[in-house]
């Protein structure tokens, strides 16, 4: 695997600029939404730059990328990674972390969509080998609901190791009101790893707040700031980012 370069990340980031149209900002969220890119429509949420700590070790997140194509109607493919370069002396040199491939479905069409009721969404993936061997299966439910005082979210994931290791986590996403240029939020998560000495071996908990702004109804900023405990590790996250769309052809 081809560690992603930050040239490519800046072009890239121009060129999206230049043609886009819609965008939903998704980042800085480890969740996301039950929605899906229109048909040709190309998502990409960019993190140019970050901060990641796991207990004693610090890293600088540089860059972390989801791209998003509708390729059929109610369908989207999902690509995502990051390179995480360690800022400790100590620990080696810089890798690519949380490398998936997924197909996102729309299976019901709700109040995200301007329509009535739940939004539902299922996805399912690869997760592929970066600097772990991670290699498995992602399958995820995601039930979405839009209101004008704010819109939620809730991701309920399963993912199976082919190293017979298998972790659920559930994250909830909550929303201030779609209409304000620059609405907070928030994102809690759990997640439970089995088949390392036991159901509650590890665990971890975290708590994400920060900030969406809308530039144009193609292009946002977000900000935000993650804290959470893993198997008693300390874990600290400052993601900032933008997500555009565009057509691509």
């Amino acid at each position: 695997m081809r560690i992603l370069r930050r040239p490519l990340c800046c072009c890239v980031g121009v060129v999206a600029i230049c043609w886009a149209r819609l965008a939903s900002a998704y980042r800085p969220f480890d969740g996301t939404d039950a929605d899906v890119a229109e048909l040709r429509e190309v998502e990409l949420e960019i993190g140019p730059a970050g901060y990641r700590q796991d207990g004693s070790s610090r890293f600088l997140v540089a860059p972390a990328i989801v791209a998003n194509y509708g390729f059929a109607s109610e369908f989207e493919a999902v690509f995502e990674g990051r390179q995480e370069i360690p800022l400790n002396a100590t620990q080696g040199l810089s890798h690519v972390e949380d490398v998936a491939i997924s197909i996102k479905h729309l299976l019901r069409r709700g109040s995200l969509q301007g329509e009535k009721g739940l939004s539902v969404a299922l996805e399912v993936g690869m997760l592929l080998p970066g600097f772990e061997s991670r290699l498995g299966t992602h399958i995820g439910s995601i039930f979405s609901f839009r209101s004008p005082a704010m819109t939620l979210h809730l991701n309920l994931n399963n993912d199976i190791f082919y190293s017979l290791r298998y972790e659920a986590s559930a994250s909830m996403i909550v929303e201030g009101p779609g209409a304000w240029r620059l609405r907070p939020v928030a994102e809690g998560l759990v997640a439970r790893e089995f088949g390392q000495g036991g159901l509650y071996a590890a665990v971890a908990e975290s708590l994400l707040l920060g900030g969406i702004a809308r530039w144009t109804d193609a292009t946002s900023f977000d900000v935000g700031g993650r804290v959470g405990l893993a198997s008693g590790r300390l874990q600290a996250e400052a993601r900032i980012g933008l997500t555009v769309g565009f057509e691509a052809w």
